[in-house]
């Protein structure tokens, strides 16, 4: 009966040759299925391919909200498009066997008269997913397939400006080391595999909810998204250890990169990808000082120089190496080639890290250099050197002097000297048990030089020239400059070795030092055959590997009880962590 009366008060657009006219329009296309709407009624009406009633639902937008076919985002929309509010295509997704499909609705212009909503569905599932994959693509770095810079730090700061304030989060930027070495020995086609597998390595290390960018060249960003700092350290020390177990096509190539770590606890707010990515790159920064294979974490988030990234990555290391006593010096022995005793040291500094490793100062002291705070670096050493100096005296050991290295910037502060007095009155130690060594190329270099070392020896402590031999030209200033002790560097012995000449040079050499009155040193001794040329030569004292390898304070304090003579011994390096002479 019920049937019967629908019949009766509708009029199918399938009845009339007009409305069939504009079916056939529209049954054109491939993949498009008619559906017809009856608002009076509340029924919807969907056709096959064969224009016949496949199903009916009555009542349909009385139960929408219910059908689970329409995503549940969509069902207002549809409710919209069907009541005449929304004008043109409308698009809605409908679960088919498990997954949503992507519909396009389009509805016929009605006419006066018009009882019913007349339609297509067209599924545009494929046509979605070939415009995401290529929008996706756009997004990406074409070679590693990871997020592209601009994508990365929108979804980043997309995250950062919707998570909760209490997540916690981290940022880490990566750096395969020595990569341009890799692009010159091996070639660019090789180093685009190291990419590659690097990336691919990424993508299977790191969770999917996490975001992994190439920034540009042989450079990454990982942000990971709500992280403990715990988790976050651990999950960054597993990563440099497994980088090293990668392989490649050449076998002889061993993968490790350097990673600056940005922790954001749970709680701050208001910073962006671009703020955290600066702190990380800091981080990096020291990591590389460090000496690269490692990470570093920026122990806070702080306001950053506007000025050289270098200089506040070394500030924020030396306070932090400073404060935490990172810093330790050794000692490499100096030997007489009279007796073979222990006549005095040089104080060598090393880097030693919280987690045990040793940093030789080829891998900070440059930048030390090049930022000017050495000369912070110097006093630290020194005045470690002069509490080592006053604690063996009150322990009843003999000391013996110490050389500390100076660099040529101190030349610049005429109150130098006094503040090296000071530190000295504070320990009660003489002047004369420190030696203070300037490089040649250092001595060269500045005209006020001899104003400090005149200044230092007016004071009581000895002056040295290091690594005498190194400048082209100083052997005709040499005469003018307030020295006591003259050190040959280690490249007298290495021609010593080739060559006969070498030997007649190294005599000459030492005959006029000494002629001068310098007290004359040679280091980097190696072999017993070196030894015998030096003491033949007229060589005052030695220091090198052969005697002792540079040791800690505790060791050298030890060596310092020993009896009589020092025998000569060649040290394995690898028995050592710091390794030669600085």
């Amino acid at each position: 009966m019920e049937k019967d009366r629908i019949n009766d008060t509708e009029k199918s657009f399938l009845s009339e040759k007009k409305r069939m006219d504009k079916l056939k329009v529209l049954m054109k296309y491939a993949g498009i299925s008619v559906f017809e709407y009856f608002p009076d009624s509340d029924r919807m009406v969907l056709y096959n391919e064969q224009l016949e009633e496949e199903k009916g639902i009555m009542p349909f937008l009385g139960q929408l909200g219910q059908i689970c076919t329409i995503h549940p985002e969509d069902v207002q929309k549809m409710r919209e498009f069907l009541l005449g509010q929304t004008l043109g295509t409308v698009e809605l997704k409908l679960l088919e066997k498990g997954h949503y499909k992507r519909v396009l609705l389009d509805a016929l212009q009605k006419e006066v008269g018009d009882q019913s909503v007349i339609g297509c569905i067209r599924d545009i599932t494929e046509i979605r997913k070939r415009e995401e994959l290529l929008e996706d693509k756009a997004r990406r770095d074409s070679m590693t397939g990871l997020y592209n810079h601009d994508t990365g730090k929108l979804l980043v700061n997309e995250y950062l400006r919707e998570k909760r304030m209490d997540a916690s989060s981290g940022l880490l930027m990566l750096d395969v080391d020595h990569f341009k070495n890799v692009n010159d020995v091996y070639g660019h086609l090789f180093g685009d595999e190291v990419l590659i597998g690097f990336s691919g390595f990424l993508q299977s290390f790191f969770r999917k909810e996490d975001i992994l960018i190439r920034t540009g060249g042989d450079e990454f960003v990982v942000f990971l998204k709500e992280i403990s700092r715990e988790a976050l350290e651990k999950k960054v020390s597993e990563l440099v250890k497994r980088v090293g177990k990668l392989t490649f096509s050449k076998r002889d190539f061993v993968m490790s990169c350097s990673v600056g770590v940005c922790f954001l606890p749970g709680g701050l707010g208001d910073y962006s990808y671009e703020q955290l990515l600066e702190h990380a790159d800091l981080a990096l920064y020291r990591a590389k000082i460090a000496g690269r294979n490692q990470y570093a974490v920026g122990e806070k988030l702080i306001p950053l120089d506007t000025g050289n990234k270098g200089e506040t990555a070394v500030k924020l290391l030396m306070d932090e190496t400073m404060e935490k006593r990172e810093f330790e010096i050794y000692f490499q022995p100096k030997i007489s080639l009279h007796n073979y005793k222990i006549v005095g040291a040089e104080a060598l500094v090393r880097w030693r890290r919280p987690d045990g490793i040793v940093v030789r100062p080829e891998h900070f002291l440059p930048f030390y250099e090049k930022n000017g705070k050495i000369v912070e670096l110097d006093f630290y050493v020194f005045e470690q050197v002069a509490a080592f100096l006053e604690k063996t005296k009150r322990s009843g050991i003999t000391p013996v002097p110490v050389s500390v290295n100076v660099s040529a910037l101190h030349a610049e502060d005429p109150q130098t000297t006094r503040r090296y007095l000071e530190i000295l009155e504070k320990y009660k130690v003489d002047p004369g048990m420190l030696e203070m060594e300037l490089k040649e190329t250092d001595t060269i270099r500045y005209e006020n030089i001899k104003d400090l070392l005149r200044s230092l020896q007016e004071a009581g402590f000895h002056t040295a020239l290091d690594n005498f031999g190194v400048g082209s030209s100083f052997i005709n200033l040499i005469a003018d400059v307030p020295l006591n002790d003259v050190k040959l560097g280690r490249g007298f012995m290495e021609k010593c070795e080739k060559d006969y000449r070498g030997i007649g040079f190294l005599r000459q050499m030492i005959g006029m030092l000494k002629s001068l009155g310098f007290q004359v040193l040679c280091e980097g001794v190696e072999s017993a055959r070196q030894v015998e040329i030096l003491k033949t030569s007229g060589c005052d004292h030695v220091q090198g590997n052969w005697f002792s390898m540079p040791l800690s304070a505790k060791e050298f304090e030890k060596m310092l009880f020993l009896p009589g003579e020092i025998f000569c011994r060649c040290r394995k390096n690898e028995e050592h962590s710091t390794g030669g002479e600085a």
